[in-house]
């Protein structure tokens, strides 16, 4: 079951929304826009500001359902990660390493406002040490800080949490290091 993590009621919810808001928003805005032009040749101020406030709204609505349906890629790959997990924790480090993205990136950024909104069952994110907690994995959470090693890359210094047994890499220089 590889979308085990999924909140998938929230998820199509999310889905259906967006979709609507996309499908919506472009034939409105096309609709409004045609409008807009139209008026532009008559004297009725009135109407091209509202045909051109109207196109606006239906071009806002558009970019929220594409960051809806964005935000569902996140939260779709991250839920297959989860289902290949064996131990129960998976940093966030290494969902960005799988991805190919940056501490700090917009992916980040997607993946932490789906956990906290609930798109995933079974996870807890902690936030201070950067960590998913897969609770149906997790065997004995007594363990974790044995888990993650607390060091400094031998390239530049920086301190870095890294999962015993891998190799990560440094967010500030990009050297390797192995715990």
């Amino acid at each position: 079951m590889k979308d085990m993590y999924k909140n998938q009621a929230r998820y199509k919810s999310c889905m259906v929304t967006g979709i609507l808001e996309v499908v919506l928003g472009f034939a409105l805005s096309g609709f409004f826009l045609l409008g807009f032009i139209a008026l532009l040749t008559t004297d009725m101020i009135g109407g091209v500001v509202f045909f051109a406030m109207m196109f606006v709204a239906s071009v806002v609505a558009v970019v929220f359902g594409i960051r809806r349906l964005v935000l569902l890629g996140a939260v779709s790959y991250c839920s297959k990660l989860f289902a290949q997990d064996n131990d129960g924790y998976v940093s966030m480090d290494a969902v960005l390493e799988r991805r190919g993205a940056r501490k700090g990136s917009a992916f980040e950024r997607r993946v932490q406002r789906a956990a906290d909104k609930g798109f995933f069952l079974k996870v807890t994110y902690d936030k201070a040490n950067r960590v998913f907690e897969l609770s149906d994995r997790v065997s004995n959470t007594e363990e974790y800080s044995k888990r993650f090693v607390g060091l400094n890359c031998p390239n530049c210094g920086a301190p870095l949490k890294v999962r015993k047994g891998t190799v990560a890499r440094c967010d500030r220089c990009g050297g390797e290091v192995r715990a």
